[in-house]
């Protein structure tokens, strides 16, 4: 996970002097148009001529507008060739999909991923991306021009995606109203995967219908030439538009605000938006702000985690209050549907009138087992369109708690038998086959897990799994009673960066890959050491490499990475 953070690196032994360098500046940063009563999300761009990283802030000169910095998050860069012939000015060959291709560049682009709002989005992200399944393997196989351009698609046409899919996540602050806003794609509530489209323009009918996890930094003309490019009758390129790389990379010089403006129209004012190099460097930049009338009635979304009482004895009844959020507080309905013949053959649903949210779940007398409910949120009883959520309730069960464990392991070395989890189900002694583990890997791999009982009468889920790439994967281990309770819990596991060093006069030239950069590098004459020295010079990011050029006159340092 790459965060926006000060990394403090110097050139060896050399003192590096700040103050021959200028003040950071702000891009300019058009006015804005904010929907009354809502939010509109604005990048924010920077440069730092000293190379140092900066701590923004934002002011409004009104409290009619709120004004949300998203800070500590992740940054996202793709690069784009697309399909040409041989004799193209620019033309260059680059692998794809097991093949070479003749290309010619398109571009780069970086977005901020919003891990504050979407953040198991972003996880999932993180581990694909690492896995590779970007890296020149996918395309942007629609593309309509004024709306997005879509891709992400390990099939390339639409209908792939990954071994797994998972939730949506809204947020009430992420509305399509801006360009250049990242979201998943999908096919139905709660089926995302690893396809992805941005925005040109807003997208307002897809106000919670699809998860908004970041926003294009730099590279607009990059997703301008995209959509602009020819298609055929099924908005597919005619010439293939290839992502070649895909990586987290560090960016300390960049952000992200949402302003969140007054329920009414007509309002106006001044943001100020200001960066800070902490060496004395400031600059200032503003821009102004405008409430607009809103004619879009946003659809309700429910809030998952309100329903909590999720187990109950044998005979007893199970009572939770659904909850949602409609941003204009319109009235809501509620509906729900048993997902099986053995939830509606073995419980009933009392106290349930479909505007309150609240419902009461009886169970048969006797009956001992999961019961699975889907429930719904709309702003009609036609319930179009719609929010859903699907929910396992255990009967005569106990809750299951459980521990992650995270790990190291080698890229393209095998392990078997690694501790993921221990948990417990409150009940000693109870069996191992009373429940199964599900291993998400992160990479695009899932695989059940063992389960075994250590001396702490604890137990153990443990698996086996190789990882081709570096890189920090996101592992969820789903732990499963056969009566239905069940607990998930993520650890991460970390494949460590290769580092590259080429001897240049006097100079080293260090490298390793953009994703590690939280990693810190360190030197020392003995290789056998304890007492190895943490390089602090600010290092640069080359293409998807993390660069320092390490002005020693001593040509027998060794170098590492620790994090």
């Amino acid at each position: 996970m790459i965060h926006r953070m000060s990394r403090c690196m110097v050139l060896g032994l050399t003192a590096f002097s700040f103050s021959l360098f200028g003040a950071p500046t702000i891009d300019p940063i058009p006015n804005a148009n904010i929907p009354a009563g809502k939010s509109l999300i604005i990048p924010v761009t920077a440069t730092s001529p000293n190379g140092r990283p900066l701590t923004f802030s934002a002011t409004s000169s009104t409290n009619r507008f709120t004004v949300q910095m998203h800070t500590n998050n992740p940054f996202w860069k793709m690069s784009v060739v697309q399909a040409a012939p041989a004799l193209a000015p620019g033309a260059f060959q680059t692998p794809f999909r097991g093949s070479v291709v003749t290309v010619t560049n398109v571009g780069d682009m970086t977005f901020m991923l919003f891990r504050d709002i979407a953040p198991h989005t972003v996880d999932v992200f993180q581990g694909l991306t690492a896995g590779g399944m970007y890296t020149s393997n996918t395309i942007f196989h629609r593309v309509i021009a004024g709306f997005m351009n879509q891709g992400g698609d390990p099939l390339t046409n639409g209908t792939g995606g990954p071994v797994f899919r998972y939730n949506d996540e809204y947020n009430p602050q992420a509305i399509f109203s801006g360009s250049g806003q990242l979201a998943l794609a999908n096919s139905g509530k709660d089926t995302d995967g690893s396809q992805f489209f941005i925005t040109v323009a807003p997208y307002r009918f897809g106000d919670f219908g699809y998860t908004i996890w970041g926003q294009l930094m730099r590279g607009f003309n990059v997703l301008s030439n995209i959509n602009n490019t020819a298609v055929d009758a099924n908005s597919r390129p005619l010439a293939d538009v290839i992502i070649t790389k895909a990586s987290f990379v560090p960016d300390s010089f960049d952000t992200v605000i949402t302003l969140v403006g007054t329920n009414l129209a007509g309002v106006s004012g001044t943001i100020s938006v200001i960066a800070d190099d902490g060496a004395g460097g400031r600059a200032t930049n503003t821009f102004n702000a405008s409430t607009i009338a809103d004619a879009v009635n946003d659809p309700p979304f429910l809030i998952t985690s309100a329903v909590t009482n999720l187990i109950v004895p044998i005979n007893g009844r199970l009572t939770n209050t659904l909850s949602s959020l409609d941003l204009e507080s319109n009235a809501v309905y509620y509906g729900y549907q048993f997902l099986d013949a053995n939830t509606a053959l073995n419980s009933t649903l009392a106290s349930f009138n479909g505007t309150n949210g609240q419902f009461v779940i009886v169970p048969n007398t006797g009956y001992s087992g999961p019961l699975n409910f889907s429930f719904a949120v709309s702003p009609n009883t036609s319930f179009s369109p719609y929010d859903s959520q699907t929910y396992t309730f255990a009967v005569g069960d106990t809750a299951v708690s459980a521990l992650a464990t995270s790990f190291i392991a080698q890229a393209l070395a095998p392990f078997a038998n690694q501790l993921l989890a221990s948990f417990t189900n409150g009940v000693p002694n109870s069996s191992t086959n009373n429940f199964t583990a599900s291993i998400n890997w992160g990479d695009n791999s899932i695989s059940s897990g063992g389960i075994t009982t250590n001396s702490l009468s604890r137990k153990e889920v443990r698996g086996s799994h190789t990882y081709t790439n570096s890189g920090d994967y996101p592992v969820y281990v789903t732990i499963q009673s056969t009566l239905g309770a069940s607990t998930t819990v993520v650890s991460t596991a970390t494949v460590p960066p290769s580092l590259s060093l080429k001897r240049t006069g006097t100079n080293n030239l260090i490298n390793w890959p953009a994703w590690a950069a939280d990693f810190q590098l360190q030197s020392h004459t003995n290789l056998l050491t304890t007492n190895w020295t943490t390089l602090t010079n600010l290092s640069v990011l080359v293409g998807y490499e993390n660069v320092i050029s390490n002005a020693s006159s001593s040509s027998n340092l060794f170098f590492r990475l620790k994090r």
